[in-house]
């Protein structure tokens, strides 16, 4: 068992060399995409800055608590797509076959198709998010240090979800625009506005149906505040959301129909 989690990370490690070495192949390319990434989302921050200058604070509805959503909600989309790419296509590695190629190789299933593709802009959502929220915290210490662990489990959250998403396409077709759409539209949209200035009947489905709460809202109370009951309920939900994830995509490998797509993936 812990031969295989050391191979796991050791692969992982490999995946993330070969996607740097990828990216600086194209350095003009991978620098462009980012810059833009960086500038997109500067915008949204730029806007907000202008609502504050205009409207002015209240205890509920600061500028830092939105850049603390912000910083968790890029953090969170830029490590999935930077780093695991791949669980984009799951849905299409499903519905085309494409899956054979990975079921022949000796490495971890799950771990290898995730690591399959790279999203070079999504490194600028990372940066972006680091920045953002070291900004944030104002150069404190404990609060950047909860800002690294709390964005390494909104990560989780978000590519767990993801991974839950793409591989339901075992049971119900196809699923790109179902997870396109929930991810982008209302994830992420949501997670960018603050908490308070929904009503409660919204804010019970970010809890529940769409848990914005867990990507953003409660990681960013937590470093603005530290509550420890906050903290342990995001890592214990994140955690759940990982097992939940692996559960449900091996058991979609065990319904999944062969396309008879037998060549090796590189």
């Amino acid at each position: 068992m812990l031969m295989e989690v050391k191979n796991n990370i050791r692969y992982f490690f490999n995946a993330v060399k070969i996607a740097i070495r990828s990216a600086m192949a194209y350095k003009v390319s991978f620098l462009v995409q980012v810059i833009f990434m960086i500038i997109n989302n500067s915008f949204f921050l730029i806007f907000w800055s202008v609502i504050f200058s205009n409207t002015g604070e209240n205890s509920g509805i600061t500028f830092n608590n939105v850049l603390y959503l912000w910083s968790f909600s890029t953090i969170a989309y830029g490590v999935t797509y930077f780093f695991f790419g791949g669980v984009r296509k799951i849905n299409d590695y499903i519905i085309t076959g494409s899956l054979d190629s990975f079921l022949l190789q000796p490495k971890n299933i799950l771990l290898n198709v995730l690591t399959s593709q790279c999203s070079f802009s999504a490194f600028g959502d990372i940066l972006y998010g680091a920045v953002v929220g070291i900004v944030a915290t104002s150069g404190d210490a404990f609060k950047i240090m909860l800002l690294i662990i709390l964005g390494i489990f909104v990560s989780v959250f978000f590519i767990s979800t993801e991974i839950i998403l793409r591989s339901l396409s075992v049971w119900i077709g196809d699923t790109k625009t179902i997870a396109n759409r929930y991810i982008e539209m209302l994830l992420i949209t949501f997670s960018t506005y603050p908490e308070n200035i929904f009503k409660t009947g919204i804010k019970a489905l970010l809890y529940t149906v769409i848990p914005v709460a867990y990507l953003a809202y409660l990681p960013a109370n937590i470093v603005n505040e530290f509550n420890m009951y906050q903290l342990a309920c995001v890592l214990i939900v994140g955690i759940i959301y990982l097992f939940l994830a692996i559960f449900v995509f091996y058991k979609a490998l065990k319904n999944y129909e062969s396309g008879n797509n037998m060549s090796m993936k590189g």
